[in-house]
């Protein structure tokens, strides 16, 4: 899930194992990357956090350790 939210936020051409960032990325996507997470998985991702992942593998170790912590 989050790879593709990570390319439906950054466009089909995001490099998944590049930073948010490196891919075009800004603070308007990194929130509206984590408000589409949060929709989805009804767990929060600080935009902050979106902004320095450097991957969406990034992303979806933050969901785990969402869960893992809970």
């Amino acid at each position: 899930m989050a790879e593709n939210l990570w390319k439906e936020i950054l466009g089909n051409s995001a490099d998944l194992g590049k930073g948010f960032l490196e891919n075009g990325g800004d603070s308007f996507r990194a929130v509206l990357l984590s408000s589409r997470l949060y929709e989805l998985t009804g767990r929060e991702v600080e935009y902050l956090d979106v902004l320095e992942a450097d991957g969406a593998g990034a992303i979806a170790r933050l969901l785990t350790a969402d869960v893992a912590g809970s």
